[in-house]
């Protein structure tokens, strides 16, 4: 059966959100709005949209809000499009199932999408195998670590062939206006914009803010580039002489750049983007601390954990049990408390 059509009053595209347990509330709620939004400006149902879970009950958000949902997952008519919405916690009930529904899906012609961490639902279900995808920045080393050979994007948005991955939060208002405007126009979407008070729509190409210390949109050319190698060489970290001749200034005039611009010197602010990278992969991967060090440049066990210890205030084994996290034997995480969302 394949799946055409813009949403007409007769006709309304159907929008289905598969809910996993542990899912982020504001990624769902922030796709769902402008679709109620165009059908109010419209006047008549251009789309509709409905909520299923894996086994038919409620699906519990990762701030404690539990939501019906209208059907278990893979038994009604294929939607237009189906989102997977995930948070943190990326176990499956019954993974198999929902591979072979998944895969079901897409042959029948549904537009498959996936909001915050359900990007990486679809990449367990080989259906990003060919396309580039996205997701929230907090996820990406743990995605690369489990799928090393998918190419994935820092985009807010990625839109590639059938494939509409989204890296949560907000980012799902711009790209379900993006949908919109292709099927209704763009005065349409600016208008959608402007009832939720969002002073421009983002394209997808807009990379996403990862972490506290990476705003490279905001730094000179010379000195984005700068942190853009920083951040392409974290296991063998480069020199202040390598990085000043890649970006055509002088040691002296890159360490005045860095120190005017983000008040640290360059080696510091290096580092700091290196422990972010570690702090990711123990809160998303199962990757022993030796590793993770490895991963990120430093030369030993303990001198990973003493720079973590003063950049964060605790130690890399404190902080996966903050975050409430067991880790198997075998590398893979299983989350077993409540954690955190994603936003």
């Amino acid at each position: 059966m394949l799946i055409t059509g813009k949403g007409t009053q007769d006709c309304p595209q159907h929008v289905e959100f598969m809910l996993l347990d542990g899912f982020s509330m504001m990624s769902v709620s922030s796709a769902i709005e402008p679709l109620r939004a165009a059908n109010r400006l419209l006047s008549f149902e251009a789309y509709r949209w409905s909520f299923s879970s894996e086994d038919g009950a409620a699906a519990n958000a990762s701030n404690g809000i539990s939501v019906n949902v209208d059907e278990r997952f893979g038994l009604s008519k294929p939607p237009a499009y189906l989102f997977v919405c995930a948070g943190m916690t990326l176990v499956a009930k019954d993974q198999t199932r929902l591979n072979v529904i998944l895969n079901r899906r897409s042959r029948e012609g549904c537009r498959m999408g996936a909001l915050s961490m359900g990007t990486v639902f679809l990449a367990r279900a080989n259906l990003l195998n060919d396309a580039r995808c996205t997701l929230h920045w907090e996820g990406q080393p743990a995605f690369r670590e489990e799928f090393p050979y998918i190419q994935l994007s820092n985009e807010l948005y990625v839109i590639d062939k059938n494939r509409y991955t989204c890296a949560g939060g907000t980012a799902g208002l711009d790209l379900m206006l993006h949908i919109i405007a292709e099927d209704h126009g763009d005065v349409l979407a600016r208008s959608i914009a402007n009832q939720f008070q969002v002073d421009r729509i983002r394209t997808g190409s807009v990379e996403q803010r990862s972490g506290s210390s990476v705003r490279l949109d905001t730094l000179p050319p010379q000195l984005g580039q700068a942190a853009g190698l920083m951040r392409q060489n974290f296991e063998n970290p480069l020199s202040n002489t390598e990085i000043a001749r890649k970006v055509g200034l002088s040691v002296r005039n890159l360490e005045r750049m860095f120190q005017r611009h983000t008040g640290q010197t360059p080696a510091r602010y290096y580092k700091t983007l290196r422990l972010e990278q570690a702090r990711d992969l123990l809160l998303h991967t199962g990757l022993a601390n030796v590793d993770i060090a490895i991963a990120t440049g430093f030369c030993t066990s303990s001198y990973f954990c003493a720079c973590y210890r003063e950049q964060f205030g605790h130690s890399p084994s404190v902080e996966r049990q903050r975050d409430g996290a067991r880790f198997e034997k075998d590398g893979r995480r299983r989350l077993v408390k409540g954690v955190q969302s994603i936003r």
